[in-house]
């Protein structure tokens, strides 16, 4: 007689045990229980052991998985504590596929992440028409005026503290660090491929007219001007993604 099968395990139990939480889950959980701020420090190894039950070796596996993903801190000699860093770990894996995007025949990558920061700023420029005060107007025009006495050479860390300075005041930390890791990646991929050609005077007319649509309070204009500063940057790129094709 041929052997009974057993049946097969319910979807409910097979699911439950798709969803059993690792120890990286349980500490990340216990970090949000404690209620516990970036930088704060999280219990000692032999205390994490004790809560969650398990071995020093999964504690220090589990940490070692959560700082890659940003989430805790460690400091050798000191202890582990909540991370800071919160998106920047999502830099190298974004870098890396786009630099294999790049060198497959690819220079459209550095478009894709001008599109990107291009949708996150043309929503809070509106805002930032209405709601900069004077104050944040003047920092404005004082960076405006580096980038243009500066040049070529101090461009691009001019432009990117302008681009902060346009919504720091709005208070999106998270709007603020988006930003901040696509400008970083773009950065490090246009050094590796090679800059697209840029007219200074022509960077600096853009962002006056930025800046020049605040202080009008008009946020029609504003979304309009920022939208014409990456759809200039976006050609560039075009153009210079066909160079090699042309020349060929």
């Amino acid at each position: 007689m041929a052997a009974q099968r057993k049946p097969p395990a319910p979807e409910t139990a097979i699911a439950a045990r798709s969803r059993r939480p690792t120890v990286q889950d349980q500490i990340t959980e216990l970090i949000v229980e404690l209620d516990l701020d970036p930088g704060d420090a999280l219990p000692a190894e032999p205390e994490l052991m004790r809560i969650l039950g398990v071995s020093r070796n999964s504690v220090r596996e589990a940490l070692k998985g959560l700082q890659a993903l940003g989430i805790v801190d460690i400091r050798h000699g000191y202890g582990t504590y909540v991370g800071t860093g919160q998106l920047v770990s999502m830099a190298p894996g974004l870098l890396f596929h786009s630099r294999l995007a790049v060198r497959r025949e690819n220079p459209g990558a550095l478009r894709d992440i001008v599109e990107v920061r291009a949708m996150l700023e043309s929503g809070l420029i509106r805002r930032s028409a209405l709601e900069l005060a004077p104050a944040d107007l003047d920092h404005l025009q004082a960076e405006l005026d580096a980038l243009e006495a500066d040049g070529n050479a101090g461009r691009a860390d001019h432009d990117r503290r302008f681009h902060e300075l346009l919504y720091e005041p709005l208070g999106n930390a998270l709007a603020l660090q988006l930003i901040a890791l696509f400008w970083g990646v773009y950065r490090q991929l246009e050094r590796e491929v090679g800059k697209p050609r840029t007219d200074h005077e022509q960077v600096v007319r853009q962002h006056r007219q930025v800046l020049d649509a605040l202080r009008s309070r008009d946020p029609d204009a504003a979304a309009a001007t920022i939208a014409e500063h990456f759809a200039d940057v976006t050609a560039r790129i075009d153009r210079w993604a066909a160079e090699p094709a042309d020349s060929a």
